[in-house]
């Protein structure tokens, strides 16, 4: 630990000295950096450099090439490659600690237990050595884990499933891409709706169910538990169109039926997921060690940062609406999953895939009127805004419309969040006026 902290001082010295010497980082002119911050993570050394209006001289000189000037400040053998980029104010620079400094094994045992409630799990430590606990939320009702082989990403979707299992609110639907070799270790958990999916029938089956069940809560206004979907290798199983299209609506029209989604990748930019909309209603990411720069764009959301430049085996980023830490993930070992809690499933076997049970919410609202023009527009906006139910109807009667019934607003909400998603995923820009 020590160690890791000279380095970190090292670094930042040689940067200070640098930036105020004429022509040594960005042209004759030096930059003024007001302070830096020293991070040390599990897996990388960071600083964090204010540096006001000169923020972008620094990073770009520190970016390009390949990052080959920062490189040269860099005062360890580090693994990987360096990064640079712009978190909040700051220019963020990290490097992977050598194998003799990093913290690759942390198992979920030793940074303590699940939260017991509110449909939370303990992903990792962060770099502050504090342990990030994720969770579904109406805010992030959605998450997206992405990893090529070798990421971590299958260790991190049993960690999360395994507590979520624990709390009886949560009822799940497992659904497994590597016919069972990914969530197969946790096959017999409680609290599951019916038997492990692998087959195209079987997941066809278990999603029509899901949609069904979502959409007699909205029919009903019955939320006695929290439904969670979670898919391993998702890509394994959108070529086929009905999936695709029960996946959509899921995504776009779960939040407010507390029904949740956590679906993991080694593939994020194959056709068959890029070509339906439900990634841009997964606000929640973990990104882990991705194939190339593309992936990493698409599980992080942006250009930066960049998984591509993760260490591997549970090295992440943790994303969500004003949220970014890097993060060792804690894993359970297969060894102990066969000592969480086991429980009969509520179907012994999927019902039969149901066209109808999966048809689309009511569009018939019982309030005697068409949508409008203005209701679309509102319900548009507000799905570009991230808005729930309450403020779209809000929104919707100040704009001088009469305020539509919870009905009706969650499917105004659902069918802006659709159009939305479609205007984002063909490039359109929705511009905000004040």
């Amino acid at each position: 630990m020590e160690k890791r902290v000279t380095y970190l001082e090292q670094w930042a010295q040689t940067i200070w000295r640098a930036a105020q010497t004429p022509d040594a980082l960005a042209g004759k002119k030096s930059i003024q950096i007001h302070g830096i911050d020293m991070v040390r993570g599990p897996r990388a050394g960071a600083l964090e450099i204010l540096a006001g209006l000169d923020a972008g001289r620094l990073l770009n000189a520190l970016k390009s090439n390949d990052f080959a000037i920062h490189r040269q400040f860099v005062p360890y053998e580090f693994s990987g490659h360096p990064a640079v980029f712009m978190s909040g104010r700051h220019v963020r620079l990290e490097a992977g600690w050598p194998d003799a400094l990093a913290e690759k094994d942390i198992k979920l045992a030793d940074i303590g237990q699940h939260p017991k409630e509110g449909g939370r799990w303990v992903a990792g430590k962060n770099e502050m050595g504090r342990t990030v606990t994720l969770s579904l939320s109406d805010t992030v009702p959605h998450y997206l884990l992405g990893g090529y082989t070798g990421s971590g990403k299958t260790y991190a979707m049993r960690s999360a499933v395994a507590q979520l299992a624990r709390d009886p609110f949560n009822h799940l639907v497992l659904i497994d891409g590597k016919w069972g070799y990914g969530l197969g270790p946790l096959g017999h958990i409680a609290n599951r709706i019916g038997p492990l999916a692998i087959e195209f029938e079987q997941v066809r089956a278990a999603l029509s169910w899901s949609v069904g069940e979502m959409r007699s809560r909205y029919q009903t206004g019955r939320r006695d538990s929290r439904l969670v979907i979670i898919i391993d290798e998702i890509q394994e199983f959108t070529k086929d169109t009905v999936v695709a299209e029960l996946l959509r609506r899921l995504a776009a029209q779960g939040r407010d039926a507390d029904v949740h989604l956590i679906l993991g990748t080694q593939d994020p930019t194959a056709d068959a997921f890029n070509k339906i909309t439900i990634r841009r209603n997964l606000v929640g990411r973990i990104a882990l060690l991705t194939e190339n720069y593309k992936s990493s764009e698409v599980v992080v959301g942006g250009k930066t940062p960049r998984a591509d430049f993760l260490l591997g085996a549970g090295d992440a980023y943790a994303l969500t609406p004003g949220a970014l830490h890097r993060v060792q993930l804690a894993y359970i070992p297969e060894s102990d999953l066969v000592n969480e809690a086991s429980g009969e499933p509520e179907f012994d076997d999927w019902p039969d895939f149901d066209p109808e049970a999966a048809g689309t919410l009511p569009e018939d609202t019982g309030t005697g009127r068409q949508i409008s023009g203005q209701e679309v527009a509102v319900s548009l906006v507000q799905a570009h805004l991230g808005a729930g139910r309450p403020t779209l109807q809000r929104a919707i009667e100040n704009a001088g419309i009469n305020k539509p019934g919870s009905t009706r607003a969650d499917w105004l909400l659902s069918l802006g969040r659709e159009a939305h998603a479609w205007l984002s995923d063909n490039d359109w820009t929705l511009c905000e006026t004040q």
